[in-house]
């Protein structure tokens, strides 16, 4: 089995629900340490953590999934093709954006819509 991290959506899922590091580590039997490490994806995300995780919050264990990222990296590679073949924006900082930001990277992808879908706007009018 590969190593997961998911430092991004552990801060996300803790944050929205307005819990502490303190607070989640407790709640998962964990040491706050590991649990700042995991968020900092220094250390994977492991099986008996996603479930105490997927147990207390009912969130699906894809929710912490890597493939989300691989689809989101892809989106993003898409939406921002001219960036990407102007060098302004590198691979890896797409792929570092959809891990480590990835409501961050779903927004910039909705304005991408939008910008598109009023430009189609403009050209039919």
């Amino acid at each position: 089995m590969s190593k997961t991290y998911a430092g991004a959506r552990l801060r996300r899922l803790r944050e929205e629900r307005r819990l502490s590091q303190a607070d989640l580590a407790r709640m998962l039997a964990i040491s706050p340490s590991y649990l700042n490490q995991m968020e900092h994806d220094s250390r994977p995300l492991t099986v008996p953590v996603l479930l105490r995780l997927t147990e207390a919050f009912g969130v699906d264990p894809g929710f912490f999934s890597e493939r989300n990222t691989s689809r989101l990296v892809a989106d993003l590679r898409e939406a921002l093709a001219g960036e990407v073949a102007a060098a302004r924006v590198s691979a890896s900082d797409l792929a570092e954006l959809a891990s480590r930001m990835p409501a961050v990277a779903q927004v910039l992808l909705d304005l991408g819509r939008r910008g598109q879908q009023l430009a189609e706007g403009l050209a039919g009018a």
